[in-house]
């Protein structure tokens, strides 16, 4: 029997392309996935090495807190020890270990080297742990806790500093612990693919024999460190100048309450904290003022009916206020290459229990110094600036800064540009400019000397007017003033008429020296004869002690008594119809 004819149509497969393209596709996603499987495979290993650096820092820890504290430098050199925060704070690791650090001491046994056998020791330890290298380095040091200002364990301040507090027993004394642990691994980003982690703990240095009682003590408030307060500026935790009222014993939570705190400040009732910004000066007491803290407990003890509480009444607390240093912020003005001396003055200091502290802020120019002790500016300045001082008033607890700004200007030095001598017809009119340079700019002119119909613009310096009536020789001095208070003069001479036409002096010179009780005589001559005019009279001023003019007008004769310069004027008036005057300006100096 035939077979029935096959339909090859029911029986296609894949063709090779498609075969090629499936395998591509096939290749690439297991790349992918190879890839994640890698990398999952390297996160996992991170994490696993990160839970066994937790896991080794804590034991550590443990160990620590099992130790006597006394036990904790055993062994520590205090040199290794030095040696060791070198190396850590100059090593990859030192920005994550600088705020631990920052709050700690370098403690170690004076005179001692030890440190590798240490129990803590100071070189770092190998621990293996998951088949993978730790490096475990143990850093030990001392903070304190100053119970009347803040929760932190601070680096301590040494005996004798003033801002200590003077009640030792609001001071606790910690070690604080710091564990480094540090290994390889690729995935971390440090040198040498370092990574790293970082726990610390608080060991009390003194040891716990505390007897506990399932009843709390009444409650109690200790003397609080106090602070001086500024009229106007905010006492705030943030920058440590609050007060911080602390309570032993009582049901917890206390809570507290203030009567007649200074205007302004308020206390927090839950954690007895006093805040704000002071609006009057002045001291309050209990004594004086009323003024006083109370805590109260929660609930009373059992078999008791009302709460139990404390004030500070008896412990004379004071607290007070003072105005802000007030400072002199000074406007100097001077001149190129001038010594300069600027101090930054504080005025008004209203207490003597505030001292100052000055830090400059800004940049000087070259020539310019400035001094931290008492915030001076010397040297010599070549420019214009601007200075930036931080004053800081500092009391027994608290350090405020006040920023003092002032732009010093330097400017060049006044200058009063020579004036030509000027030829100027009789009856016209005059405009002369002067010239200034340097100076701060605010000029204020004035002048001498001249002809009655001219004058000096007071601001611009211009020499105007007319017309000029009377001829001759005029000896003009032009003084130039700036706001600083600076002045420069010049003087020229202003011959008014010419020779040929007006009445003019042709004796004696316009320069004439001579000396103290000498004989001298000085011939007095006009060209009158020249132009055909007489002589009316001839008057004289300025002269020398000791010397006149004869009754002719002639001659000026005599012995000088006063040696200086005089400036002298002769004035000669013709007569008739016509009558004209010249005026004759010269310098004599008697030496």
């Amino acid at each position: 029997m035939r077979g029935q004819p096959s339909d090859r149509r029911m029986d296609e497969g894949f063709t090779l392309l498609e075969v090629l393209v499936a395998l591509a596709v096939i290749s690439t996603a297991m790349a992918g996935l190879g890839a994640f499987f890698v990398n999952g495979a390297l996160t996992a290993a991170q994490q696993r090495d990160q839970r066994n650096a937790v896991r080794l820092a804590s034991n550590a820890l443990e160990q620590v807190r099992a130790l006597e504290p006394s036990a904790l430098l055993d062994g520590r050199g205090q040199s290794s020890v030095d040696q060791q925060w070198a190396d850590l704070q100059t090593g990859p690791y030192k920005d994550k270990l600088t705020p631990y650090l920052a709050t700690m001491s370098q403690e170690g046994i004076p005179n001692s080297t030890e440190g590798q056998n240490a129990a803590l020791p100071t070189v770092p330890k190998t621990v293996t742990a998951g088949g993978v290298s730790f490096q475990q380095s143990i850093l030990v040091g001392k903070c304190e806790v100053y119970v009347t200002r803040t929760d932190d364990c601070v680096r301590p301040l040494a005996e004798g500093d003033p801002k200590r507090p003077a009640d030792t027993t609001s001071i606790l004394e910690y070690f604080r612990v710091v564990v480094l642990e540090t290994w390889q691994h690729k995935s971390c980003t440090a040198p040498d693919n370092q990574c790293s982690y970082l726990a610390s703990t608080l060991v009390s240095s003194k040891k716990d024999d505390a007897k506990y009682s399932s009843t709390r003590a009444i409650p109690k408030i200790r003397p609080p460190d106090m602070k001086l307060f500024f009229r106007g500026i905010e006492a705030k935790e943030a920058d440590g100048t609050a007060v911080y009222m602390k309570a032993t014993g009582g049901n917890l939570p206390n809570t507290w309450s203030a009567v007649k705190l200074p205007d302004g400040l308020t206390i927090n009732a839950s954690t007895g904290v006093v805040t704000g910004t002071p609006t009057k000066a002045g001291v309050w007491t209990y004594a004086t003022t009323g003024t006083y803290v109370k805590v109260v407990e929660s609930a009373p003890p059992v078999g008791t009916l009302s709460p139990r509480s404390d004030n500070d009444q008896a412990l004379g607390t004071k607290w007070q206020v003072i105005d802000q240093p007030k400072l002199a912020v000074p406007a100097p003005v001077s001149y190129v290459g001038d010594p300069v001396s600027l101090p930054a003055i504080v005025v008004d200091k209203t207490n003597s229990a505030v001292s100052y502290k000055y830090a400059l802020t800004s940049v000087l120019p070259a020539g310019l110094t400035f001094d931290p002790a008492t915030g001076a500016i010397t040297g010599t300045a070549s420019t214009t600036y601007s200075a930036s001082i931080m004053v800081t008033a500092s009391t027994a607890t608290i350090d405020h800064p006040f920023e003092l700004k002032f732009t010093h200007t330097v400017i060049q030095p006044l200058a009063l540009q020579p004036i030509a001598d000027q030829q100027v017809d009789l009856l016209s009119t005059v405009n002369l400019a002067t010239t200034v340079t340097g100076g701060d700019g605010k000029y204020t002119f004035t002048a001498t000397g001249l002809p009655a119909e001219l004058s000096i613009n007071a601001t611009t310096g211009v020499i105007s007017g007319g017309p000029v009536l009377i001829g001759g020789r005029y000896l003009p001095t032009v003084t130039v003033k700036d706001g600083t208070g600076a002045t420069q003069t010049a003087s020229f001479a202003m011959q008014v008429g010419s020779p040929t036409s007006t009445l003019q002096f042709t004796s004696p010179g316009v320069v004439v020296t001579s000396s103290k009780l000498q004989s001298v005589t000085l011939t007095v001559a006009t060209n009158a004869d020249d132009i055909g005019v007489n002589i009316k009279s001839i008057d004289a001023t300025g002269l020398p002690l000791g010397v006149n003019l004869s009754g002719k007008g002639d001659k000026i004769s005599g012995k000088p008594t006063l040696p200086g310069v005089y400036t002298v004027t002769l004035q000669a008036t013709t007569g008739g119809k016509d009558s004209q005057t010249s005026k004759y300006t010269f310098v004599w100096t008697v030496l």
